[in-house]
């Protein structure tokens, strides 16, 4: 009886946790990164990018693009 009533009065108040899947988390994380790219860095052969401040170069101005991490 003590049993039952323990049921009845304490499982409306129970806690249940609400944990997304990995895939979705791992979904949710490529398309931030996707529209952060996207929106931040113009990467095709025609961009203009511009650069505040002075800058003095001689010689060869060459920087190579690292390429980004891949999605796991």
């Amino acid at each position: 009886m003590r049993f039952l009533m323990f049921i009845l009065l304490f499982t409306p108040f129970m806690a249940f946790a609400n944990i997304p899947s990995t895939a979705y988390v791992q979904q949710q994380v490529a398309n931030q990164i996707a529209d952060s790219v996207s929106t931040k860095v113009d990467t095709s052969a025609t961009a203009t990018q511009t650069m505040a401040g002075t800058y003095t170069v001689s010689g060869t101005f060459n920087v190579p693009t690292p390429t980004l991490p891949t999605a796991e």
